[in-house]
């Protein structure tokens, strides 16, 4: 019976000794399995470092082509506009019921609020193609300058020993028409529109104002510009206005 108990202590011994042994000991862990589950659910880390960015990816493939545009009701700027009824600036419009500014409008009813009958066209210009020259003859050299409406417009150039000269003349063909404020009865009469007297130097009139006007209610207002001896010729005309 004593011997036993002697034993037994020992044992208890031993297994202290082999406890703190045991206690004393490192162990590696190199599977997640070797944590008790309750423990691993104890477990909290920091987040690391953000990895480096991973090279980019292949193209996509192109989409599907989007739906044409219409016809725009109404464009508050536009660089180009094929059709719009009503456009505040536009660089360019083909087509535009109403364009408050457009730099080019090949068509638009309206311009600044104003129908197109508001406005003068290349039409409505009148008289010489710019300037017309003519040489001068001892006899006289007769150029028609341009003519609108029953008034046709001449130039008559002289050149002698003694100078240059020039006259303009316009006739009408209605009877009773006003030629620069002289009443020609008869149609087809001439009547001196404008003349330079005959000089050996340069000569000119410009900034003159002639008009003219015919039973029928034709008119044609123009400013005239004339000279000798100048621009490289004997005679010149220049006539430019509005009907």
């Amino acid at each position: 019976m004593k011997r036993t108990t002697i034993v037994a202590a020992a044992l208890v011994a031993l297994a202290v000794l082999t406890a703190g042994a045991g206690a004393a000991t490192r162990f590696v862990i190199v599977n997640v399995g070797q944590i008790k589950p309750s423990v691993r659910a104890q477990l909290r880390g920091h987040q690391g470092p953000q990895g480096p960015r991973g090279p980019q990816g292949a193209q996509g493939i192109a989409g599907a082509p989007g739906a044409a545009l219409g016809q725009v009701p109404s464009a508050v700027n536009a660089n180009h506009a094929s059709n719009a009824d009503h456009a505040t600036n536009a660089d360019n419009a083909t087509n535009a019921t109403n364009a408050t500014n457009a730099t080019n409008a090949n068509n638009a009813n309206t311009v600044g609020g104003q129908p197109a009958s508001n406005f003068l066209t290349t039409g409505n210009r009148i008289g010489t193609n710019g300037i017309v020259k003519a040489a001068g003859t001892a006899g006289g050299n007769t150029v028609t300058l341009f003519t609108v409406g029953p008034f046709t417009i001449t130039m008559t150039c002289t050149k002698t020993g003694s100078g240059t000269s020039l006259m303009n003349n316009a006739s009408s063909s209605e009877s009773n028409s006003e030629l620069d404020g002289t009443l020609v009865p008869t149609a087809g009469t001439t009547s001196d529109v404008g003349h330079i007297a005959t000089t050996t130097i340069p000569a000119e009139n410009n900034d003159v104002n002639d008009d003219f006007e015919a039973p029928s209610g034709a008119e044609a207002i123009l400013v005239v510009a004339e000279g000798v001896n100048s621009l490289g010729t004997d005679c010149w005309a220049n006539w430019i206005g509005v009907r």
